[in-house]
């Protein structure tokens, strides 16, 4: 067994819940590698060869990591999840300033209905065009030079990118067309109408989420929840307007033995038990330090690993034996010999101290696994 393939079993290991050999750590924050390697943001998300360079540099001089996320980023791809206009660096921002959703009201309330008589695709393709610049046919102008990234990172770093799709459900883009506060009005106001349109746009979604597993093959899928986040409605309209989609996700992903990355940002800790519905050890629950990561174990017990969640402040303000010592608890508390993939919480931030990331990294590599 090769590097690649011994680092991958670790990983697909943890998510099985089986016993390993070592505490796998997974990497996720493109713009801290493009900081640390000497890149500019700008130069990051425009020069795909030079990108990915530093990031088989990063994973070269970081031999603990054993898989990856997201090794560089393309924004356009969150104008059109979130359906909102992006400022870019090296264009409304500077340089080596990140990428900024700017999210306003730009969809009004008549186009629930647009959305029904059209379908999603058609209305989409003419409201990004409108009102986001035209976010599709740039991502159509990157595809080519961004083709062959994870297949580099394969075969120069021996380390598996293991998000090679992406979904989330309808949600997260009205949120961000609506504005948060006017969609949940909308749901209050005018719930059949919104729910209808809803099951339009995830009717072209999944269909195209589906086609891009059959072609592309991935290890593993993220099936996002952001804005779908719990926390900020009640039990009975996650239920309603949130879960329903998000398993229909997840068992396309599992019915084509991908595995579904439950990229869960934002706290979860009031339907963790729901996660429970959901068939065990085949997914891996990715948090981003809002969830109490401890709860999730106690909840889930041997049935979900769990992917998290140094956070982001520690990395950015504490020192680096203070994130050497989280790491170390955290694995004490939530997986000392299994079900638990270490990494940061949601992204590495960009302004990371390299000092506290080499320790976060590290301290899996110590760590004695019983």
């Amino acid at each position: 067994m090769g590097l690649y393939e011994e680092r991958l079993q670790r990983t697909l290991d943890a998510v099985c819940m089986k016993k390993v050999d070592k505490i796998p750590f997974s990497y996720s924050g493109p713009a801290y590698i493009a900081r640390i390697q000497g890149l500019s943001i700008a130069e990051h998300i425009t020069q795909v060869e030079p990108a990915t360079d530093a990031v088989i540099d990063f994973l070269h001089d970081h031999p603990g990591i054993d898989t990856m996320h997201n090794p560089v980023q393309n924004p356009y791809g969150l104008a059109i999840l979130w359906l909102s206009q992006i400022k870019l660096p090296g264009e409304e921002l500077a340089d080596d300033e990140l990428w900024q959703l700017d999210e306003k009201e730009i969809m009004s309330e008549e186009d629930y209905q647009a959305i029904i008589d059209e379908g999603y695709g058609p209305w989409a393709a003419r409201f990004m065009k409108e009102k986001l610049n035209d976010p599709m046919a740039k991502m159509a102008e990157l595809g080519p030079k961004r083709a062959n990234i994870n297949q580099r990172i394969k075969d120069e770093a021996d380390v598996a990118v293991i998000n090679g799709a992406l979904a989330g459900t309808p949600i997260e883009g009205l949120c961000g067309a609506r504005t948060l506060m006017n969609f949940f009005m909308d749901i209050m106001d005018e719930p059949e109408l919104v729910k209808a349109a809803m099951d339009k746009m995830f009717e072209f979604s999944y269909a195209n989420f589906c086609k891009t597993l059959d072609k592309n093959k991935p290890i593993g899928t993220w099936v996002g929840g952001w804005r779908a986040a719990p926390n900020l409605m009640s039990h009975d309209t996650f239920m309603e307007f949130v879960w329903p989609y998000e398993v229909k996700l997840i068992d396309a992903a599992l019915e084509r033995g991908v595995l579904p990355i439950l990229h869960f940002d934002s706290p979860w800790d009031s339907e963790l038990e729901t996660l429970k519905e959901l068939p065990a050890r085949k997914c891996l629950l990715m948090l981003d330090g809002s969830t109490d990561i401890r709860l999730a174990r106690e909840v889930l017990g041997d049935r979900m690993a769990i992917q998290g969640d140094v956070p982001a402040t520690l990395l950015a303000m504490g020192s680096e034996s203070e994130t050497y010592d989280y790491v170390t608890k955290l694995i004490d508390d939530v997986g000392p010999s299994t079900g638990l993939i270490v990494s940061s919480g949601c992204d590495c931030p960009l302004n990371a101290k390299q000092e506290n990331v080499d320790a976060m990294i590290q301290a899996t590599v110590d760590y004695q696994v019983k």
